[in-house]
């Protein structure tokens, strides 16, 4: 049997129940921001030693940021810490094949440290790596950004920058065979594959 002829049906099947980057920043930025300002944000503890499940979706609070409207997640870092870094694992969303680059969103981190009085020490956007060895482990494909963490800094809030949706990580394929809902799809070893940069997140976060 010949699965190369089923595969346009099954994607077009996926890709309609599929939000596109366009759709998911449209339906970001009507909603309405949650607070005033960051000294208003739910600041949940960060575990110093534990990775941290993260999600940016459609239920997440949004804020104003300086660089645009964003979904965010805030966290109070440990009081006592030796950590000098922060990692963010993003995990590819939707399906993992060769697929138009609206199925495969990654969450691409914007990341802000603040001080006690809830004032920006630094704020930096990264289009993460793709991950090697131990971290490359899973289902997903994951990939990793760090930052630097200010000797000053008391929170850290994870949101996006609106302006670099789009912008793409790419992971290349080791070839083999895997089934995408229904249809066979058979990788190309060295075939690049597209992850654009948006609102949403499926990541996990850990301090180093």
């Amino acid at each position: 049997m010949k699965v190369w002829k089923f595969l346009p049906l099954a994607f077009a099947i996926f890709i309609s129940g599929c939000a596109s980057i366009a759709d998911l920043s449209a339906k970001q930025e009507a909603k309405a921001s949650c607070c005033k300002s960051p000294a208003d944000f739910k600041y949940e503890p960060l575990s110093p030693v534990a990775l941290t499940p993260m999600s940016l979706s459609e239920d997440s609070p949004v804020y104003v940021f300086s660089n645009g409207k964003s979904y965010f997640k805030a966290h109070a870092l440990p009081q006592q810490r030796t950590a000098t870094k922060l990692r963010v694992r993003s995990f590819a969303t939707g399906s993992t094949a060769f697929e138009p680059q609206k199925l495969s969103q990654l969450y691409c981190p914007q990341v802000s440290f603040l001080n006690s009085n809830f004032e920006t020490l630094v704020s930096n956007d990264k289009v993460p790596s793709v991950a090697r060895g131990a971290l490359a482990t899973g289902i997903l494909p994951s990939f990793l950004a760090e930052f630097e963490i200010p000797t000053s800094a008391v929170y850290v809030v994870l949101h996006t920058n609106p302006a670099g949706y789009g912008r793409l990580a790419t992971r290349y394929t080791s070839g083999g065979a895997y089934m995408v809902g229904s249809a066979l799809v058979i990788e190309r070893g060295g075939e690049p594959i597209y992850h654009p940069c948006g609102p949403i997140a499926n990541a996990e976060i850990s301090l180093l």
